[in-house]
């Protein structure tokens, strides 16, 4: 079976000094405003847009464009002082699995200065980025392994301006005496490609949602500017889809959908309308006339492999990533999205990312679902930094004691969660505090004699 993505990794990125996001099959990454989850999620956004093979010096120009990559300056990366940044994650294959990339922010511009990918059980990495550029010059020295003994590995040069795993993936570049970095090296960055360039971004516009699109489009775009065009090829090109379709859309209140159906424009465009029921009338709604929740439901039942666009198109085992996935939703209804989530994502063997701060979604999350969610927060502990981290909450100690205490929207709200993991117990501190119980008891029993 192909690798899947576990773990995403980041240090020194904007409000992070060290942190890592582990991916479940569901992951519910929740927080404050401005505790740091945009940001996270910006970190994988760009280690995704590196494996397209662009050029750092484009970095700027994507920060406006429709499919964004990061907000801000590139002197804006950095953690506070730093010059360079690390971005990088794990795979579920059991040799090579782990990569990290770092990038130096020089004269305003970002060039590759460190990068590698290796193991724990090899003590010499697959590849690594030992001379970084100087200067104006872009020029890297990369050593290989050969799958030889010695220290003295062979290298080629490559370019700081392109991640070197996507310079790596034919085995010309490869000495042709080394058969086995010939065979071993692209099999395993092409690996790495796929999973990355696999990962889906959700962040539905509804105003970029309301017109007509091309039917020739396929992929749904970030922002769902393509809805219409997307659905449609879903609908009329996979009747299976269909039920999914309706069943997911379901979340929306009040109002029973029953279909969908399509106007044309006349450059062979195409714009949705939801066949819909209020008590005995009957009728028709393009995407002009739909309400913001309502698009955005339609654009995640599409992005989403298998759902209707992108969980329906979705390659098995990639990863999708839905940023404020209950903007506009009825509350009432979350856990039908949720539910309706879950099913897509479980059929089509898809990992998904959520970012939320709904009470009522959190809530709806199933008891196997909790131990996967991840918690983002400034650190109290790390001065005036306010650096953000990431937590698991499976991997707190005393989470079976938080989860005790309610539903994990009720508890958010009533700040347990925050105090939880801001002054954890852990198994030594408990211990500690029974030890001090016990001799207070013993105390006030010898008192009593």
């Amino acid at each position: 079976m192909s690798a899947m993505l576990t773990e995403f990794t980041l240090a020194n990125f904007k409000s992070y000094r060290t942190s890592h996001l582990p991916l479940g099959s569901l992951t519910v990454l929740i927080g404050a405003n401005a505790a740091g989850k945009s940001n996270a999620l910006e970190g994988l956004r760009f280690l995704s847009w590196l494996v397209q093979g662009q050029k750092l010096d484009r970095i700027q120009y994507a920060v406006n464009s429709a499919e964004r990559v990061v907000r801000g300056r590139v002197n804006d990366l950095c953690h506070r002082g730093e010059s360079n940044f690390t971005i990088g994650c794990r795979l579920d294959s059991t040799e090579w699995n782990e990569l990290n990339i770092t990038l130096n922010v020089r004269d305003g511009e970002l060039h590759i200065s460190n990068e590698r990918i290796a193991d724990l059980t090899n003590s010499v990495p697959l590849y690594e980025l030992n001379q970084p550029s100087e200067g104006i010059n872009t020029d890297v020295s990369v050593a290989y392994n050969n799958f030889t003994r010695g220290q003295n590995k062979p290298r080629i040069t490559c370019s700081d301006q392109m991640a070197i795993f996507v310079q790596l993936d034919s085995p010309a570049r490869f000495d042709a005496k080394y058969e086995n970095s010939q065979k071993i090296i692209p099999e395993t960055v092409r690996e790495y490609q796929r999973v990355l360039q696999n990962i889906l971004f959700l962040d539905p516009v509804p105003a970029k949602m309301r017109e007509y699109s091309f039917k020739s489009d396929k992929r749904l775009q970030e922002d769902g500017t393509n809805l219409s065009s997307v659905l449609y090829r879903l609908w009329e090109n996979q009747p299976e889809n269909q039920q999914t379709i309706l069943n997911f859309i379901q979340s929306l209140p009040e109002q029973a959908i029953d279909g969908l159906d399509f106007l044309f424009g006349p450059r062979d465009e195409v714009m949705v309308r939801l066949a819909e029921t209020f008590g005995n009338n009957h009728r028709y709604c393009e995407a002009a006339l739909l309400s913001d929740g309502t698009l955005r439901v339609l654009a995640i039942a599409k992005r989403s492999a298998g759902i209707a666009a992108a969980m329906l198109s979705a390659t098995e085992g990639s990863l999708v990533v839905i940023e404020e996935i209950d903007n506009g939703v009825h509350p009432n209804r979350a856990q039908h999205l949720l539910a309706s989530i879950r099913d897509i994502a479980e059929k089509r063997k898809l990992r998904v990312l959520l970012s939320t701060h709904n009470p009522a979604l959190m809530d709806a999350l199933p008891d196997a679902a909790l131990r996967d969610v991840v918690f983002c927060f400034r650190d109290p502990e790390e001065g005036n930094q306010g650096n953000s981290r990431l937590i698991r909450l499976g991997d707190m100690y005393d989470f079976p004691s938080l989860i005790s205490q309610g539903p994990l929207g009720q508890l958010v709200t009533a700040g347990v969660v925050d105090r939880f993991v801001k002054s954890p117990y852990t198994p030594e501190d408990r211990k500690q505090q029974a030890l001090a119980w016990l001799s207070r008891l013993q105390e006030y029993s010898n008192l009593s004699i």
